[in-house]
C-alpha cells in the first residue's frame, strides 16, 4: 500500500469508508464534516471578567473537544493593578465555564500549567507515572486548582522545551 495526502477531493470517499466501516460512530455527513474541518469537532468559546461590558479586567478562553465531551481550557489572564495573574484570580469565569460545560453534558474540564515551581522544571522525565507521583509544587495557582477539584491526570515532558513540561490537570464534571 502506499500513503496518500488527504486533500478535499479524497474526503468523500474516506467519508464512505469511515460510516460503512464503523456506522455506530459515524454516518456519511458526521465522518464528512470530521474531516473537513474541526467546525464539528472543536469550537471555542469564552467569557471575560470587567466593571462593564468595555473595560475588561480578565478573561478565559475554551475549546470545547466535543468528542471527547470535554471544555478544555487554552489561555487565561487577570490584570491585578498591572500585574499579569493566572487562574487563581479568575474563579468565576472558571465557574461560568464549569456550568457551561455541564450544561453541554461534557464530563471532563481540562487545563494545564507549566513545570515551572515544580521539583520537576528542568528535569529529564524517565517515567511519567513515577514524576505524576511525586510532583510537588508551592504555586498559588497550582495549590488554588487542586482546592477547586482538578487533579493531575498527566503530563507532557518537554512541551515548551528541553525540561520545561506541562502539567495536564482535569476535574471531573459527571458527578
Amino acid at each position: 500500500m502506499k500513503v496518500f495526502e488527504m486533500k478535499s477531493e479524497a474526503i468523500p470517499k474516506i467519508a464512505r469508508l469511515m460510516c460503512t466501516i464503523k456506522p455506530d460512530w459515524w454516518d456519511y455527513e458526521g465522518a464528512f464534516s470530521q474531516l473537513s474541518g474541526v467546525e464539528d469537532t472543536i469550537h471555542t468559546i469564552g467569557w471575560y471578567l470587567g466593571e462593564d461590558e468595555n473595560t475588561p479586567k480578565g478573561w478565559i478562553l475554551c475549546r470545547e473537544l466535543i468528542g471527547y465531551r470535554a471544555l478544555e481550557l487554552e489561555c487565561s489572564g487577570f490584570d491585578d493593578n498591572g500585574e499579569f495573574k493566572l487562574e487563581h484570580k479568575l474563579g468565576e469565569l472558571i465557574r461560568e465555564a464549569e456550568r457551561y460545560a455541564r450544561s453541554k453534558g461534557y464530563l471532563t474540564f481540562r487545563s494545564g500549567i507549566s513545570s515551572i515551581g515544580f521539583n520537576i522544571h528542568e528535569k529529564k522525565i524517565d517515567s511519567i507515572a513515577d514524576a505524576i507521583a511525586n510532583l510537588e509544587c508551592d504555586r498559588i495557582d497550582y495549590k488554588w486548582y487542586l482546592k477547586q477539584g482538578f487533579r493531575v491526570i498527566g503530563l507532557q515532558p518537554n512541551a515548551y522545551e528541553k525540561g520545561f513540561h506541562l502539567i495536564i490537570l482535569g476535574k471531573d464534571l459527571s458527578e
